[in-house]
């Protein structure tokens, strides 16, 4: 009916915009991506022999290709959008541009090695920030503060820090600052992209369990020592054991009471998971008893805390203060509804037509007087 132009013409007005699959595929593809990216560059190396310098020259050609193939032919030519396969070859791009920095210095000394891996870093940190402000990935952005909270201890190994704990500090200055700027740019997330709404999401709780992380690891260091076979340094200062063990009640209780005021359901999530590690943890700075007895008697505080929290609602007004209520909210007979709502939206309900019996139906018409009637 159409000829083929039109019909090319219709495929490009109307085809859409983005296409995205489950997340099953995704990472069925992304795992075949990696795989079949990674034979790719491997069987010319093995079977030329090539060494480092060789190696990065196939990371050098590789690199763009798969850049090329994702951003070009399957996002903008397929439309395929968190699909797997272009966020394994996006990935893999970064990686191989890394790896072609660092691979040739392995025979140019140590000091020029750890130079290069510096680069590296500094590459794939520069990388995954690219891919998560062009495409929004949400692992590209985890990747990148990944990247930015072992870069203090890099640059300490690289510059010599004569102090131990340095790198910590700079570790929590960091993400303080990421978690900081994300916290803002989340203040206007009605005017953002979903994706990167994911992304700035993601870069404040991995900046959050980064510094939990921190101030945890280092309050309770001979835990870990006996765990891990870490041997950490000594304190810094006297009191910093006192403040990072005082730190790691204070992060959870401001995560949670931020998530209560903000109404933010990932803050809460990490204030709850962040508050059972610290009831377990902190016993092994400060000595309560046994750990069943610490458990039951924290136990019992949470409980206690809840049901002060539920008798503090219901002396609110309508048994609510805000948008918080002690009234079950998904109760049979009303599925969250009061009657006051009910009464609301019953004159917005479509009410039920009966279909009319057939027969004969008042004013409908006239009787005629020709034919049977006439001779009647």
């Amino acid at each position: 009916m159409i000829t083929a132009e039109q019909a090319a013409a219709v495929a490009e007005r109307y085809r859409p915009e983005l296409v995205r699959v489950n997340i099953f595929m995704r990472i069925l593809l992304a795992v075949f991506t990696m795989v079949g990216v990674t034979a790719l560059v491997a069987m010319p190396a093995v079977v030329l022999n090539v060494r480092e310098t060789g190696s990065a020259l196939l990371c050098l050609i590789f690199a763009p290709l798969c850049a090329w193939v994702a951003d070009h032919e399957l996002i903008a030519g397929r439309r395929l959008y968190r699909c797997g396969a272009e966020e394994a070859l996006l990935l893999q791009a970064v990686g191989m541009l890394a790896l072609a920095v660092a691979l040739p210095a392995h025979q140019l000394g140590h000091d020029t090695e750890r130079l290069a891996w510096l680069t590296a870093h500094m590459i794939v940190l520069a990388g995954a920030i690219m891919l998560t402000v062009r495409y929004g990935y949400a692992l590209a952005a985890f990747g990148a503060v990944l990247a930015l909270a072992g870069l203090p201890f890099h640059l300490a190994d690289i510059l010599h820090w004569q102090q131990p704990h340095l790198p910590r500090l700079v570790l929590l200055l960091t993400l303080g600052a990421a978690a900081i700027w994300a916290q803002r740019r989340l203040a206007d997330r009605n005017s953002l992209h979903r994706g990167y709404v994911w992304s700035l999401e993601t870069v404040r709780l991995s900046a959050w369990a980064g510094i939990y992380l921190d101030v945890n690891l280092f309050a309770h260091r001979l835990l870990w020592r006996e765990w891990l076979g870490w041997t950490p340094g000594g304190s810094l200062l006297p009191w910093s054991d006192h403040f990072c063990a005082l730190l790691t009640a204070i992060i959870p209780m401001a995560s949670l009471a931020m998530g209560i005021g903000r109404r933010d359901r990932a803050l809460l999530w990490f204030g709850v998971v962040s508050a059972i590690l610290s009831i377990l943890t902190l016993k092994y700075y400060i000595h309560l008893g046994h750990l069943p007895e610490e458990l039951t008697v924290a136990g019992l505080l949470v409980a206690g805390l809840a049901f002060g929290l539920l008798r503090w609602l219901r002396t609110g007004s309508k048994f609510c203060r805000g948008a918080f209520t002690a009234e079950p909210l998904l109760e049979p007979r009303l599925y969250g509804l009061d009657a006051e709502a009910l009464a609301a939206i019953q004159p917005l309900t479509p009410e039920v037509r009966v279909s009319q019996p057939q027969g004969l139906q008042p004013g409908g018409g006239t009787f005629g007087g020709g034919g049977a009637s006439g001779g009647y």
